[in-house]
């Protein structure tokens, strides 16, 4: 039996995400005015921005009041600070977050 290699293109994957390039496409963009806006405090939604997304994490408890860990806030892009924390950029995935805008 003769053994070979099946050839497979990667080339449909390029631009796609979790939520797939369309619907990505489709996020609106937000401005840092309104990401600070939503700080989490007196009844705003918590949102963060993290590598040019951004997320609601209203609903995560260790968001209550907009305070994280480590000094982490919404309302803020924590892009260049999310090396502090012992989970990293990966949670958005763990906890099932989908990107609700595009930031800046």
């Amino acid at each position: 039996m003769k053994k070979g290699f099946k050839i497979l293109s990667l080339a449909g994957l390029v631009g796609f995400s979790s939520l797939g390039f369309a619907a990505e496409a489709a996020l609106p963009h937000m401005s840092a005015a309104q990401l600070k806006a939503n700080d989490g405090k007196k009844g705003h939604k918590a949102y963060v921005a993290l590598n040019g997304k951004v997320y609601d994490v209203s609903k995560v408890d260790e968001w209550k009041d907009g305070k994280h860990y480590k000094g982490m806030v919404a309302g803020t892009d924590l892009s260049s600070n999310i090396h502090l924390s012992p989970h990293g950029a990966g949670i958005v995935n763990d906890l099932n977050l989908k990107p609700i805008a595009v930031y800046p």
